[in-house]
């Protein structure tokens, strides 16, 4: 009987933590623009989310039904390195633009949506080591001219 108080315990104070780490990831979120000058040497502003922590990170935009034409959500990470992406709990197909310690993008990758965990869910990795991925809607970099070396600033 004992066991099962404890087994019963444990599990709740897992769901606890687990509804802190949803409302940490949804409601505390910063936001801010940026600006990535295109191939033509236009400039397309763009209104993200921003993922600067292993939570936020990990949540990324699963659960989400759309995603505005210029909004995203963008990924900062304390070093390059060639971070996998995958799209669990993700219905949105999108672009995801890596981009080195200077700002340029260094590879741009469409991911495809992954449904569930059950699902094999691929991962997304790209050519070169980066320090910021931006997800936007599949098919921005695209239609914008994002392609190598173009680059991005955070505006004030």
């Amino acid at each position: 009987m004992e066991l099962i108080k404890i087994a019963i315990l444990s599990f709740l104070i897992f769901l606890f933590l687990l509804f802190i780490f949803y409302l940490y990831t949804q409601f505390f979120v910063e936001k801010k623009t940026i600006t990535i000058v295109n191939a033509d040497g236009k400039e397309i502003k763009i209104n993200v989310e921003v993922a600067a922590d292993p939570f936020k990170q990990a949540r990324g935009l699963m659960f989400r039904d759309k995603l505005g034409e210029n909004e995203g959500m963008l990924f900062v990470f304390n070093k390059p390195a060639k971070y996998g992406f995958w799209m669990v709990n993700t219905t949105i197909p999108l672009d995801a633009i890596f981009f080195d310690e200077n700002k340029r993008v260094v590879d741009i990758i469409k991911m495809e949506p992954c449904r569930t965990m059950a699902d094999y869910c691929k991962v997304y990795a790209p050519k070169a080591e980066a320090k910021y991925v931006l997800e936007v809607n599949q098919g921005f970099a695209e239609k914008n001219k994002i392609i190598d070396n173009c680059t991005f600033r955070e505006n004030e």
